[in-house]
């Protein structure tokens, strides 16, 4: 009569299956094989993807899977890109042909940006984002480059010297620098590991990085920019546990330096004036107009008002203002909705992560997308004094739409789950050769005893990004190696 057994993994990872007695004091292993293929206990559940060891001494857990990216997230970003595909046009049409002669400006310069950010997501999801830790320093440091060079070769506009003029766009180094930021956060919190919890080991070091690139991108007077890396780093340190204490110090310090760069500047302290006392800007009025006449539906697509030489900027930093018109209280809606439903899926991504590393990068961005779209949002509505900030994947831009949806490919890539590449592995070079030995793998017996072929899938199967997943490669703890 079969009985139950149960199997220590070398790591305490138990597994449990029925086999027969006799097959027990036997001992064979081909017994063993053949009881287990008749109780239905499956290779993918006992054995990693190649059926062997994984690699780090120890075998995979149950239930860990490889996952197809996430469809909702997918969608999210998708659904936000078009809805500004459709708005910059509407918004813009009349100031393209007051500027430049071409009703269709816009609409053209922001189709190819949304073709080329939409290859450059798929792209970047099929990719390792383990990659990503690799390089995190290189990144950094072209970040930094770019926001040292737009200081002296940049072009000045409204005041502010934020873009590097180049043959058929213009680039924001400050919209590279916050991903480049998230990313070189992540991988020093998630080396530090528990250390992170001292000061001068775990809190100091990311908080000096951060604060240079916060002072290189407020020399280009982008106050709002500014802000919002300083809220992605607390929001990572509070992540990794470091103590409360250090946070709090560090927003008390960072305070007052904050309401200097306000009242010591003549127009920001004009529009925090204007905002305490009521009387609103002319922007921020006409924002409000627009807002208001669109009513619970909107005037319809392309019937808007506003867009007529009233409301400055209104495809850009204002764009939102332009939806309200036009599509109402229901268009700002689905907006507020797709945001959500993009910041929970990179939440629920980060929450699902193989990695420490990963769930730190998943929340970052998902951070840096939530604040963004929340300071855009309070400015249009008049909930906080104007700022010079843009509305992801909706406001025209060529910088900010590339980034945004790069951005979603790491946490596309991040949702696969995906097996390490060896450009990215943290194993040495000898357990590398190791696991990638030739030979019969316990799977593979399994395989053969139960009469299976071994499983293969074609290229196509492998690349459409939809596809059955397959299983998963191993948790492994993100530890700092000496």
């Amino acid at each position: 009569m079969p009985g139950p057994i149960s199997c220590q993994g070398p790591r305490g990872v138990r597994r449990s299956g029925f086999v027969s007695t006799a097959a027990t004091s036997a001992g064979t292993e081909a017994d063993a094989i053949a009881e287990v293929a008749e109780a239905g206990v499956t290779a993918s559940h006992v054995l990693g993807e190649d059926g062997g060891d994984t690699g780090d001494g120890r075998e995979p857990e149950v239930g860990d899977e490889r996952r197809a990216m996430d469809p909702w997230l997918f969608f999210a970003a998708m659904a936000l890109s078009c809805l500004g595909l459709v708005m910059v046009y509407s918004a813009g049409v009349y100031t393209a042909r007051v500027r430049h002669d071409n009703w269709e400006f816009f609409l053209e310069r922001q189709g190819l940006f949304f073709a080329l950010g939409t290859a450059v997501m798929l792209g970047v999801s099929r990719i390792d984002y383990r990659v990503f830790r690799r390089f995190a320093g290189l990144f950094m440091g072209l970040a930094l480059f770019g926001l040292v060079a737009v200081l002296f070769v940049g072009d000045e506009v409204n005041g502010a010297r934020r873009w590097i003029r180049l043959p058929g766009m213009n680039i924001q180094p400050s919209e590279l620098a916050k991903v480049a930021l998230a990313g070189f956060l992540s991988t020093m919190l998630a080396r530090q590991g528990e250390r992170v919890r001292r000061f001068k080991v775990g809190f100091l070091p990311p908080l000096v990085v951060a604060s240079v690139t916060m002072l290189l991108v407020l020399l280009e007077r982008d106050l709002g920019t500014t802000i919002l890396l300083g809220a992605l780093t607390m929001t990572l340190l509070f992540v990794a546990g470091t103590r409360i204490a250090y946070v709090l110090a560090a927003a008390m310090l960072a305070a007052p330096l904050v309401w200097h760069q306000i009242v010591d500047v003549g127009y920001r302290k004009g529009r925090l004036l204007d905002y305490l006392s009521g009387e609103q800007s002319y922007q921020i009025q006409q924002s409000l107009i627009a807002v208001g006449s669109g009513g619970p539906w909107g005037l319809g697509l392309g019937a808007g008002r506003q867009k007529l030489g009233f409301l400055p900027e209104n495809h850009t930093d204002f764009i939102l203002a332009s939806i309200g018109e036009e599509l109402g209280l229901a268009g700002i809606s689905a907006v507020i909705a797709l945001f959500c439903l993009l910041v929970w899926r990179g939440l629920v991504t980060a929450r699902n992560a193989p990695d420490r590393f990963g769930t730190y990068l998943a929340i970052a961005l998902s951070a840096l997308f939530g604040f963004q779209a929340m300071i855009n949002m309070a400015v249009v509505l008049d909930v906080i004094p104007a700022k010079g900030i843009t509305l992801p994947f909706l406001s025209y831009g060529g910088s900010s739409l590339l980034v945004s949806m790069g951005a979603v490919g790491i946490l596309l890539a991040i949702s696969r789950r995906p097996r390490p590449w060896r450009i990215s592995d943290q194993r040495g070079a000898r357990t590398l050769a190791a696991a990638a030995a030739p030979g019969e793998t316990r799977a593979q017996r399994i395989a053969q005893a139960r009469g299976q072929a071994p499983h293969r899938t074609g290229v196509l199967q492998r690349l459409w990004p939809f596809g059955r997943p397959g299983p998963a490669p191993v948790r492994r703890a993100n530890v700092r190696r000496g």
